[in-house]
């Protein structure tokens, strides 16, 4: 439907994909459009946080007789999500996870260069997971507070500038089978226990790819390098967001985020299981910590 000359501007509307995470709660409270990334135990397809919840995936993965893979949406998925959203004409904010993770962005881009009657802006947030889901919360704040999407795309790049994501796995057959790790480095750390602390380059070359940011001999040991980590950026009692993300246990993603409350002044904090989808190349004992020093930009 077209909009009156005389009518207000409408809202942006957002779109992620499954690779992002934040508590639920806020896909409802800011109404942001999730497209689903899709798992595949051999002929068996589920899409991620919508066939297959949490808990039923990883009751899948322990199963064992298959392992598990991933797919982007297609194009003409994107295209029939973008038509149905930008129905009433307004502009689409649409912010995905890496494409040096994801060919889901680059198919975004393929879907609204055929609706060029829409107003459709996409995203790469360069990461993923919570660090993605700083950027859309930042996002749907600018949203609600009256921003154009032109002035929003600044706020993402700052917010991409000042999140860390740190995280680790017990096991790494996962990312090994994903391909994100080679197999001389799989066989030592297999071998010798060790546990890599994996981010994502936000320059360079490598940009929006895994890279490997120390090691520690356990969970709860990456656990504390962790909140070090934080500890350095957001200085003595500094104002912090933080989001502690899981596998399929959440007792240490919950003990972190405990500690830096009593640490920090804490401007957002939550411990959530990550997606299904992530979940297939991290396994069942992962942690991770995503953080940013200060309040948000708006």
């Amino acid at each position: 439907m077209a909009q009156s000359p005389h009518s207000p501007p409408l809202q942006p509307v957002l779109v992620t994909d499954a690779g992002c995470d934040l508590p639920p709660v806020e896909f409802d409270r800011y109404g942001i459009h999730v497209a689903p990334l899709t798992i595949l135990f051999g002929n068996e397809s589920y899409r991620s946080g919508i066939d297959i919840t949490h808990e039923q995936f990883y009751a899948r993965l322990a199963q064992g007789d298959v392992h598990p893979s991933t797919s982007q949406p297609t194009v003409p998925e994107f295209v029939d999500l973008y038509r149905e959203i930008g129905a009433r004409g307004a502009p689409i904010l649409s912010i995905h996870i890496s494409e040096g993770l994801s060919g889901t962005v680059n198919v975004a881009r393929q879907a609204a260069q055929q609706l060029p009657e829409l107003d459709i802006t996409v995203h790469d947030s360069g990461t993923l997971s919570a660090a993605t889901g700083f950027q859309v919360l930042v996002a749907a704040r600018a949203i609600e507070a009256g921003y154009p999407v032109v002035d929003i795309i600044p706020l993402l790049k700052q917010t991409h500038e000042v999140t860390n994501l740190l995280f680790t796995v017990e096991d790494l057959t996962y990312l090994h089978r994903g391909g994100r790790i080679g197999g001389v480095r799989y066989q030592v750390g297999q071998l010798l226990n060790i546990k890599p602390i994996v981010t994502v380059e936000k320059r360079g070359p490598k940009a929006g790819t895994y890279i490997q940011a120390g090691r520690a001999r356990s969970l709860a040991k990456a656990g504390d390098i962790f909140i070090e980590r934080a500890a350095e950026v957001a200085g003595p009692a500094g104002k912090l967001r933080a989001v502690a993300v899981y596998g399929n246990d959440p007792t240490l993603a919950v003990q972190m985020i405990a500690r830096l409350k009593s640490e920090f002044d804490m401007v957002y904090a939550a411990a959530i299981p990550t997606a299904p989808v992530l979940g297939v190349h991290v396994g069942p004992g992962a942690l991770g910590l995503i953080y940013a020093p200060g309040d948000w930009p708006v």
